[in-house]
This record gives C-alpha cells, sequence and structure tokens, in this order.
C-alpha cells in the first residue's frame, strides 16, 4: 500500500505543479506543503529518517539558490516534499535520480530552444570574454574526458551519449548565457509594477542607478527593495523575466525514474536502508 502511495503521492503533485507553473509560473505552497506533511508521516511510519535528511539538504542547499535566483522557491519545497515522501526507490535515493533526469533535459531543451532562437536573431557575438573563453577551455575537457570514458567503458554507452550531448549543449548555452539571458528575458519595467521575487538584472544597471543603490544590491526583489528604489529616485528597473519554468523537467524525471529504475540505477548511489 505504502509504495501504490508514494508513487501517486509524487506523481499527482509533480503533474499538478507542471501545470500550474506554465500556467501561472508559480508553484503553491498548497501543492508542497501537504506532499512535505505526507513525507514526514510517511518517514515516521516507515523508519526511512534519510527522508528528513535529504529534505534538509534539499532545503540547504536549495536556499543558496534561491537568494541567487538560479532556482524558484516552488522547486525546492517540491524536490523537499519528494524526498520526504520517496526517499529510497529500488534501493537508489530517488530525488537524486529525478533531479539528474530533469537536469540532462533541462539542459539540452533549454540550450536548443533559447540558444536556436538567439542565433537565429543573426547577432554580432563578441567572442574575445572570459566567459567563452573558459567555455572553450571546457570543450577540451569534454572531450578528452569523453574520450577516457569511452575507450574504460566506465559507463554504458547510450547512457554516456546522453550525458556528453547534456553537458555539450550546457557548454553552448554557458558561452552565450548573457545574451541569451539578455536577448529572451531581460524587461526593463516600472517600479510600481514589480512583483514580488522578481530577479534583478545586476548587470544592466546603469553606472548611474548602480551608484544610487550603493553596495549590496540584491539579487532578489523584496517588498523592501521596492520602497527603497523610490526613495532612491529610480522609476524603471532591469529585471529577468518569463524565466523557463523547472517543474516539467522535474515531471520527466519522475516519471523516468519510476518506469525505467534499471537505467538509473547505474548513475545513482544505491543504499540498503529498507528500500521501498
Amino acid at each position: 500500500m505504502i509504495p501504490q502511495l508514494q508513487f501517486a503521492a509524487n506523481v499527482i503533485a509533480t503533474v499538478i505543479a507542471t501545470y500550474t507553473d506554465l500556467d501561472k509560473g508559480f508553484i503553491y505552497d498548497w501543492i508542497t506543503y501537504p506532499l512535505i506533511g505526507l513525507g514526514i508521516v510517511l518517514s515516521i511510519v516507515t523508519g526511512q529518517w534519510i527522508g528528513i535528511v535529504l529534505a534538509a539538504l534539499i532545503y540547504g542547499i536549495g536556499l543558496f539558490a534561491y537568494n541567487s535566483g538560479k532556482m524558484g522557491g516552488g522547486d525546492i519545497k517540491l524536490l523537499a516534499g519528494m524526498a520526504l515522501v520517496q526517499p529510497l526507490y529500488q534501493g537508489m535515493i530517488f530525488v537524486l535520480g529525478v533531479l539528474l533526469v530533469a537536469a540532462v533535459s533541462a539542459s539540452i531543451v533549454m540550450s536548443i530552444w533559447f540558444v536556436g532562437r538567439y542565433v537565429l536573431s543573426k547577432p554580432k557575438i563578441k567572442w574575445k570574454t572570459p566567459r567563452k573563453k573558459a567555455a572553450a577551455i571546457g570543450m577540451i575537457l569534454f572531450f578528452v574526458a569523453f574520450y577516457l570514458i569511452t575507450i574504460q567503458a566506465l559507463l554504458p554507452f547510450p547512457i554516456l551519449v546522453i550525458f556528453a550531448v547534456a553537458l555539450l549543449f550546457g557548454l553552448v548555452f554557458y558561452a552565450l548565457e548573457d545574451e541569451v539571458k539578455a536577448h529572451a528575458f531581460l524587461e526593463r519595467i516600472p517600479v510600481e509594477k514589480l512583483e514580488e521575487d522578481e530577479l534583478l538584472a545586476v548587470e544592466h544597471l546603469t553606472h548611474e542607478e548602480k551608484e544610487k543603490w550603493g553596495k549590496d544590491i540584491p539579487t532578489l526583489i523584496g517588498p523592501e527593495n521596492v520602497l527603497a528604489f523610490k526613495q532612491k529616485g529610480m522609476h524603471t528597473i532591469p529585471v529577468f523575466r518569463h524565466l523557463p519554468q523547472f517543474a516539467p523537467f522535474l515531471l520527466m524525471g519522475v516519471l523516468i525514474v519510476y518506469l525505467f529504475p534499471e537505467w538509473i540505477a547505474m548513475i545513482v548511489p544505491t543504499l540498503v536502508i529498507n528500500p521501498v
């Protein structure tokens, strides 16, 4: 009964979260808090305290990602709920497998879509930048590592190819990240129309705006920052809006881990702690 409940809870929660994320751009607390509550109950009933440890780790690391504007708060709560509800699946760390599939699929899809749209706009790209030099070094290391892993057969070849493609697209996105973000997401918004937790485009503040703000420019804009903007006489603010939603990729991760655990078990650590 418990395995069916774990499966149903995680799938239903991620399906609803995907819908609300695509429709409204939010994963609501009424989705994540019941999942977390159920997970705590299941942890007590099954004695799988590792779920609480994993959820705490996810929340701690996720809080840093959230404050730096790299991940939404709803995504973090959803992952923490998953870890509580299903700490292990067939011996492997469930949420790690979900994150792995989500990250790989997001890297490929987002790189193709956003980098492709940017390149089709026929921009003039500045190639001699520190970010692009770092990406070029990463490419060299990538091909060396791919060759060594291939000849030593450290991973099954199909899985190796999937990871290689994801990493390659990720490096391309990294190289063009500043330009892609400015092309696809940058908007200058009147201060009175700023929403809570807007992602401030710090690098696109003018010199005058930076001087007005001073030190400790925030990454995420809260209500107190809006008031400060107005007091400093700032009328519009550059922000990144309509950023890609991550929930659909988490749903993909949940489904693939449940349906094809033997694939994911090849690369995700397994623990012998009352596997469910």
